[in-house]
């Protein structure tokens, strides 16, 4: 019987010459000729830029369909060697034996057998392993070189908007075209670039949505980053804007080695799976810092509020309430079962009659809170409290004389602590005094020197406490907080008949929920309002002074 012949060939990356395929048929077809048989022109099949290290190709299921069809028109697969059909050596081992059960045959042309050779089964497991092998050695090889690059503050990834790539060339080696060769890429900012960087994390400071920011950009023009190879260019979105703000590199710390590339063995894909931050390189680059450190902590601390305000069990966020058009969305909490309150109707055109209340009474009566409220009166009745009862500068005034006041009588009642503390120190600076002495001595140690940070450690500690715990110290501290609240309020002031959504973030960092207990057909709203905001400020003597409770009480529709 005479042999036909159908040719499979592979190269498996983008960066590889696309004539390797050419190369690999010329070769079948050289093998064919010595050997009298025929190539059928009909069956020659062709994996451009796939890996060999999953069957998932498409040219060759075509191949393995052909080859298995009740009546295959070849019995015969050329390739070029083992490593163009698979380097994964039990796909390898599963492709041979279904062409062997439907009567085909492959030849491997550079090393000269075929699977109907006795050897056959051997020496495909030899070269398999080895193939297989040497994508492991590959994978080692290539993250060794790309973490070199990362521990010497060179660029490790492609394109990232607000940089332009800088190539470093070696002018003392060249490569075979005569140019010289690139020794890295390090990363330089974009002027242009860096404006549109810092308008985006200005706008996400001031409460502005991921979508809101999104729009303004493409409406204004604005250039975006550019697309992936292969897909087409439509301006900004969301997700563009989501990994710009969660860029470290934007505040100057590059981290590279978060994730590392595993393949599905079923799809053949390549996964990124999170690595233990125990291998991470973290690499400070102050000269790449686009984003001022004053603004990024602000879009942290926005979005630490959106984490707490906003998360669900699960971590899912509720961005629909966040990024609302309306100011008290999702702050609004049945007093009888904890459910946010909702418009319940009113949603369509008819805007002016958006009522609120208990979805958990109205959807499905778990709840007994029947109180309904207009959008409009309540939204124009708690503005109305915060104004009269918390956004005025006596309030300010009287919380702060109250708080001063009770850390003062405070400051009495530890008299006692203070002189434990004052003896203390006295016994840790003879310690100290020793240590020095024995270090001058000569007797050095690391046992030594570990002693004496650790106590000059306990020193400076003791001191400032001692020092924040007096009561000019006191005094001093709580007007700068008196000064700093009194600013919050002017600007809260003037937010409130403003933006919406900036309204709302402004509104997030002093106060987490309402609560809204019914009382009959209407409601009585409270909170616990934060008069210096959400951000961590340490208090004199140990004291907590980041807000007071209970003084948002608004009885509303009396």
């Amino acid at each position: 019987m005479s042999t036909i012949c159908a040719i499979y060939a592979r190269f498996s990356s983008e960066k590889q010459n696309a004539a390797s395929i050419d190369d690999q048929i010329r070769k079948c077809r050289e093998y064919a000729v010595r050997h009298g048989w025929t190539v059928s022109e009909k069956h020659i099949y062709r994996d451009a830029a796939i890996s060999g290290a999953s069957d998932n190709r498409d040219a060759l299921k075509r191949m393995i369909a052909s080859a298995t069809a009740v009546t295959p028109e070849f019995n015969c697969v050329l390739v070029d060697d083992t490593t163009r059909l698979s380097r994964d050596l039990g796909d390898g081992d599963r492709i041979v034996k279904r062409l062997k059960f439907a009567g085909v045959k492959i030849c491997f042309v550079a090393q000269g057998f075929d699977t109907e050779s006795e050897s056959a089964g051997m020496l495909t497991a030899i070269f398999g392993g080895i193939g297989e092998q040497y994508l492991v050695d590959l994978g080692k090889k290539t993250f060794r070189g790309v973490e070199g690059l990362a521990k010497r503050k060179l660029h490790t990834g492609g394109r990232c908007f607000g940089y332009k790539n800088i190539p470093i060339e070696d002018e003392t080696e060249r490569d075979s075209h005569g140019r010289p060769v690139i020794r890295g890429v390090r990363l330089e900012v974009d002027p242009e670039q860096a404006k549109t960087v810092v308008r985006i994390f200005t706008m996400a400071a001031e409460g502005r949505s991921l979508k809101t920011i999104t729009k303004l950009l493409n409406a204004e023009g604005v250039q975006s980053p550019r697309p992936s190879k292969g897909r087409i260019s439509r301006g900004w979105d969301t997700s563009s804007v989501r990994t710009i703000l969660h860029n470290e590199r934007y505040c100057g710390t590059v981290i590279w080695g978060k994730t590392r590339k595993v393949r599905s063995p079923n799809t053949g894909r390549r996964i990124y799976r999170r690595r233990p931050q125990s291998e991470w390189v973290r690499t400070d680059i102050p000269e790449q810092r686009i984003v001022p450190d004053e603004l990024w902590q602000r879009v942290k601390a926005r979005q630490a509020i959106v984490q707490s305000v906003y998360a669900r069990a699960n971590g899912s966020l509720r961005a629909r309430s966040m990024h609302s058009s309306y100011l008290f969305s999702g702050l609004l909490k049945c007093g009888e079962c904890g459910a946010n309150l909702t418009i319940l109707w009113g949603k369509g055109r008819n805007k002016t009659s958006q009522t609120y209340g208990c979805p958990s009474n109205w959807n499905r009566g778990v709840c007994k809170n029947t109180a309904r409220v207009r959008r409009d009166d309540l939204e124009a009745a708690l503005l109305s409290q915060l104004h009269e009862k918390i956004l005025r500068e006596e309030v300010v005034d009287c919380v702060m004389e109250k708080f001063q006041t009770g850390l003062l009588k405070e400051l009495e009642n530890i008299t006692g602590k203070m002189d434990r503390m004052h003896r203390r120190k006295r016994e840790l600076e003879r310690e100290l005094a020793n240590l020095t002495k024995a270090l001058a001595g000569g007797q050095y140690s690391p046992t030594i020197m570990g002693a004496i940070a650790d106590r000059e450690r306990e020193i400076a500690q003791i001191t400032e406490q001692v020092v924040s715990s007096n009561e000019d110290s006191i005094k001093s501290q709580v007007a700068a907080m008196r000064a700093e609240a009194i600013e919050e309020v002017k600007d809260l002031r003037g937010l409130m008949g403003g933006d919406v959504t900036v309204a709302r973030a402004a509104l997030l960092k002093h106060v987490s929920k309402i609560e809204m207990e019914p009382r009959g057909k209407s409601y009585v709203a409270k909170g616990d309002w934060k008069l210096l905001g959400t951000l961590p400020i340490d208090g004199a003597g140990g004291q907590n002074r980041t807000g007071y409770a209970r003084l948002f009480r608004a009885a509303l529709y009396q």
